[in-house]
């Protein structure tokens, strides 16, 4: 059943002080950037900046309208936790500029590969302040996955349009998007799509593809290097999304 106007309305509150808030701490942000920046950020890194911001308040309106049980959602409030992810997505949308103008030098220089540790940092840290505040929430837990998939994502695309990572590296970014819109087309097409089963190597190669990310953003390591550790990550990396494709598709793994 659909929700009705009255149910929308009251998520409006939530999404309107969520996406509120992350503008405010994306704002914050860029006024200390602005202080080590002499000209100030460009328009085409605050276009940058501004597409990830509604990106990731689209994202809320789904997670708040359109993901998982309606009900669950709304009586769910936006807890401490949730916030510490929300300036996680904050730090990924200042970093994003960085794609429209390329990594900067002098002092700025390690602005990039600092607002990329504490977006990747503070993943550990909302998780276990959380669970120890008995604050854990479906929305939180949805949104902080939606956030480590942006961070991988911008990180690398920053890093790519900078010439620090391989062209290829891409689809180390692209995979979980490439995975989830797989999914959903084999259930609209009416295919078996089984549970994913636990795999021992997921977290330490999604935790070796942040750190390629972070090396590359890095100002002390040469591309060369960078580009170097990435492919020995990134073949890995998506050998084990194929065997988690063919575990999910049920040609491996089923009895």
């Amino acid at each position: 059943m659909s929700d009705s106007p009255l149910e929308r309305a009251r998520a409006l509150p939530r999404w309107s002080r969520v996406t509120a808030g992350n503008a405010a701490l994306v704002a914050l942000a860029l006024v200390v950037l602005a202080s080590l920046w002499p000209d100030g950020p460009t328009a085409g890194f605050l276009v940058a900046v501004g597409v990830v911001l509604g990106l990731e308040s689209l994202l809320v309106v789904g997670l708040l309208e359109g993901w998982g049980r309606a009900d669950a959602r709304r009586e769910q409030p936006v807890t401490l936790a949730t916030w510490v992810t929300l300036a996680r997505g904050g730090a990924v949308a200042v970093l994003a500029g960085f794609a429209a103008t390329g990594l900067p030098s002098g002092t700025g220089a390690w602005v990039p590969a600092a607002l990329f540790a504490v977006a990747a940092a503070l993943d550990a840290f909302d998780g276990v302040l959380a669970r120890a505040t008995d604050s854990v929430t479906d929305l939180g837990s949805r949104l902080d996955v939606e956030i480590d998939g942006l961070v991988v994502l911008v990180g690398t695309l920053v890093a790519v349009v900078d010439g620090a990572l391989p062209v290829v590296f891409l689809a180390v970014a692209g995979a979980r998007y490439l995975f989830v819109a797989g999914r959903l087309w084999r259930r609209r097409r009416n295919r078996p799509v089984y549970e994913l089963p636990p795999n021992p190597l997921r977290r330490p190669l999604g935790a070796l593809a942040m750190v390629a990310v972070w090396l590359a953003l890095l100002p002390i390591l040469s591309d060369g290097v960078s580009r170097a550790f990435a492919t020995l990550v990134l073949v890995p990396f998506l050998a084990n999304f194929g065997w988690d494709w063919l575990a999910v598709t049920g040609r491996v793994g089923v009895e």
